[in-house]
């Protein structure tokens, strides 16, 4: 940057009593110019725009169970550029839960969570179930035939839990019972209560990120010398650039999605017209769908089904205390992290499967089948991986640097490798599966050997 332009930057400042925005920012370090910090601040642009694109599609829509789709439609088809609006509300809401999903893989698998930021880590899962509830409330609003029935079956699965827990829960999200006051609870709820919950708890998160800064990359055989200086790289005018350079690009990304792959609105919710669709929830609650559908968890045993969904809930929430490893790097903790790549995988797994077998009663001892040969084959592939591909540096000190990249891709083949197994694309033929899963054996094994190299 000029000096001249300098020297009116720092005026500007200075007009607002700011002398140094690093006195108010916490500068960033050099390590951290690479997408995969960035992805908190890209979730937040996100929610930045979809309170954008919220607040000019309420200027349209009417809440009521007679108008409601009718609002929705001529949003779409009546007021410019509509279509491209709900449609980018709608995928930015798709890519802020996507993008919450990796991030917190990202967290977990670089051990972001060791002290002394186990608050933000519980601060992110609270924010990440306030996405969820976002998805949930405003999945009801357009009032059409799949997502009236896919919300009611949802409430319903309240009803087998104990009335301590839940008569709470019927009266927040539909007060005395009626389609009426169910939608104007939803859309309360949507517009009101989570944003401030998300305006609470992410200003918490932001707070207690400039207090404890950026954690460093892990190091194997090394705890983390936690620091709290200020140094680093000034937001301006770097950061900012770098921040509105990948902010451009993923809004960018965004608008094409929409208007290249508008998602149609669909019919109009009526009992009728209910009778004739097997409810099933959105991608992002699949894999629940999926788990409340094995045999196991028939009839009256639902409960447990919902049990298990809350327990994964409160273990992801606890995670910061389940791993008291002082030690970061992945091969310093190869059971926590095959733990967690079994999680992950089997939430993408089961999220392909609900999709492909919606309304399916699955009996268990068919998913037995088809998690243990995975679970087996990510256990073998992270031992191997995860031990140290040794190489001693000038000063004979040994270090890894794990390729988070490299770690996905053994992921995605493992998911890959167990959706062949269970016969939805090749063949019905368990045997198939078999031989495919040995294959991709090797090949997560020779990923995850190779995701270690010398830094």
């Amino acid at each position: 940057m000029s000096k001249s332009k300098e020297g009116f930057w720092n005026k500007f400042f200075e007009r607002f009593g700011i002398k140094n925005i690093d006195d108010i920012l916490r500068p960033i370090p050099e390590f951290s110019f690479r997408p995969d910090y960035w992805l908190g601040a890209l979730l937040v642009v996100g929610f930045v725009m979809q309170g954008i694109t919220g607040f000019l599609l309420l200027l349209n829509y009417i809440p009521t169970t007679t108008d409601a789709y009718t609002s929705t439609s001529n949003i779409v088809n009546k007021i410019p550029y509509g279509s491209l609006l709900l449609n980018f509300h709608l995928y930015n809401a798709y890519a802020i839960i996507f993008l919450a999903f990796v991030h917190m893989f990202r967290n977990f698998w670089q051990g972001t969570y060791k002290r002394p930021r186990e608050g933000m880590w519980i601060v992110g899962v609270i924010l990440g179930l306030i996405t969820l509830g976002f998805g949930f409330t405003g999945y009801l609003l357009p009032w059409t035939v799949l997502s009236k029935s896919a919300t009611d079956v949802g409430i319903g699965l309240l009803s087998y839990l104990p009335s301590w827990m839940t008569s709470w829960l019927h009266t927040l999200l539909i007060g005395n019972g009626t389609d009426a006051d169910e939608l104007q609870r939803f859309f309360d709820i949507h517009v009101i209560l989570l944003p401030i919950l998300l305006v609470v708890f992410l200003g918490l998160k932001l707070f207690m990120f400039e207090a404890h800064g950026m954690s460093e990359p892990p190091k194997k055989g090394v705890v983390e010398n936690i620091k709290n200086e200020r140094k680093g790289i000034s937001w301006w005018p770097r950061g900012v650039e770098y921040l509105l350079a990948i902010s451009l690009f993923y809004i960018g990304a965004i608008v094409i999605i929409a208007s290249v792959f508008p998602v149609p609105l669909g019919p109009m919710y009526t009992p009728q017209a209910a009778s004739q669709y097997t409810p099933e929830p959105d991608w992002y609650f699949l894999w629940m769908y999926q788990i409340i559908k094995q045999s196991i968890f028939g009839g009256a045993n639902i409960v447990y089904g919902i049990y298990l969904i809350g327990l994964l809930f409160i273990i992801l929430l606890i995670v910061p205390f389940i791993d008291r490893s002082p030690f970061r790097h992945v091969s310093d903790r190869p059971v926590i992290i095959t733990l967690g790549m079994m999680v992950v995988s089997t939430l993408i797994f089961f999220t392909i499967w609900a999709y492909l077998t919606p309304g399916l009663t699955i009996p268990f001892t068919q998913t037995l089948e088809f998690l243990i040969p995975m679970y087996v084959i990510e256990a073998i592939g992270a031992y191997l991986g995860t031990r140290s591909n040794k190489t001693k540096t000038s000063k004979n000190i040994i270090k890894t640097k794990p390729n988070t990249v490299a770690a996905i891709i053994a992921l995605l083949l493992t998911i890959v490798g167990g959706a062949l197994s269970i016969n939805l694309i090749v063949s019905k033929d368990v045997a198939w599966g078999i031989v495919l899963l040995l294959g991709f054996t090797f090949m997560i094994v020779e990923i995850m050997r190779r995701s270690h190299s010398e830094v």
